[in-house]
């Protein structure tokens, strides 16, 4: 057992600077106690400003067009390669999707619904990206709302089947993503004025078809990174039209679109600060991450031990994290142009997606548990 050691005069000396000390400090105790203090949060019972460590769901976005076959086919490949089933599913859809215009109203042949549908049926929530190829200043100044009417009008026939049908809308997703030469990667993005009030028009179309807020969860999904500028704060559309926050980031490795910058990046940049800020902003809204995954591509060429290891890692560091409410993996090969994310390529990242989508905090959780888990 440790013990407390004899100092000598080095002792006597610092137990007479205390006395001597004892006056002056308790009048500067009286004066600071008049002072406004700041406490940080205090974490117990794995929770955080009510949200809890214990329960987070995995989700993963695939490279599919939602079918009832694609969705008995390959969501059980994905939940077979993680060990346990998948609450949510993630998948992209455009305003101006064909099947939105007059004339395409069978709700069978509607690819808002269809995948809607086909997904729930088997137990999943779907997060859907709407995205768009008209700029935020159109969208905001009307002229895609003919098409969000045909989509909100879907959407409303899709939960009116009743049953708590509900989903995921991102809308205008990554929309602060601006490259070093100032140009936005999406048509709508860079726009900070008139993302926010596009957002906020899409919601009012939405419940002008008869969709209320508690049919839908609205996500706000930017980037983590964003150049000097465009922080995803500057974009943020407030705390009344936002249900959850979601942020997408990428360990882009060594693979050809990381260069000439090439980084093996984890949780401590990748989003550690990106959560920090986003609690910061909106200390009441679970986050998401809405979108990440990692290249194979390392210094030495491919490696799928390390991919492994990052998905260990990474889905290690995210299960401990009490703001964080799931993670959506992005399943897509894209090394055409950019990098190949995949882990639904048999069994190459078995060990490291079951190792991360095994810990204890990731279950499955229903469309009930999300809704009492969702203020």
């Amino acid at each position: 057992m440790k013990t407390f050691k004899i100092l000598g005069r080095k002792a006597l000396l610092v137990i007479f600077v205390i006395l001597l000390s004892t006056s002056t400090n308790f009048a500067a105790a009286q004066t600071e106690a008049a002072r406004p203090k700041i406490y940080l949060p205090i974490i117990e019972n794995n929770t955080y400003y009510g949200f809890s460590t214990a329960n987070k769901f995995i989700g993963i976005d695939m490279q599919h067009y939602w079918t009832d076959s694609d969705v008995l086919t390959y969501m059980p490949v994905a939940d077979t390669l993680a060990g346990k089933k998948h609450s949510v599913s993630g998948w992209f859809i455009d305003i101006q999707d064909g099947h939105f215009k007059s004339g395409h109203t069978d709700p069978k042949t509607n690819n808002l619904i269809r995948q809607l549908e086909a997904l729930w049926k088997n137990g999943y929530v779907s997060f859907v990206n709407i995205t768009s190829w008209a700029t935020a200043y159109a969208i905001a100044s009307g002229q895609l709302d003919s098409y969000l009417g045909y989509m909100a009008e879907y959407y409303a026939d899709w939960v009116g089947l009743g049953g708590g049908r509900r989903a995921f809308l991102a809308p205008l997703p990554e929309m602060n993503g601006v490259n070093s030469n100032g140009q936005p990667w999406t048509s709508y993005g860079g726009d900070p004025v008139n993302f926010k009030l596009a957002y906020q028009r899409i919601q009012t179309i939405f419940a002008q078809k008869g969709v209320s807020r508690n049919q839908v969860w609205w996500v706000f999904a930017p980037n983590g990174w964003s150049k000097a500028g465009h922080e995803f704060e500057n974009y943020y559309p407030g705390d009344s039209l936002v249900d959850v926050v979601g942020f997408s980031m990428y360990n882009y490795g060594w693979c050809a679109v990381a260069q000439p910058w090439p980084k093996w990046e984890n949780y401590d940049t990748l989003y550690e600060p990106y959560i920090s800020r986003i609690h910061t902003m909106a200390p009441s809204k679970p986050i998401i991450i809405a979108q990440t995954g990692s290249t194979a591509d390392t210094a030495s060429g491919f490696d799928a031990s390390a991919k492994n290891t990052w998905l260990r890692v990474n889905y290690e560091y995210l299960s401990h994290q009490p703001q964080v409410l799931g993670i959506l993996y992005y399943d897509f090969d894209q090394s055409s142009w950019e990098c190949n994310w995949r882990i639904t390529d048999g069994n190459t990242f078995k060990a490291g997606y079951s190792a991360g989508a095994g810990f204890s905090a990731f279950k499955y959780l229903n469309w009930q548990d999300l809704q009492s888990i969702i203020p």
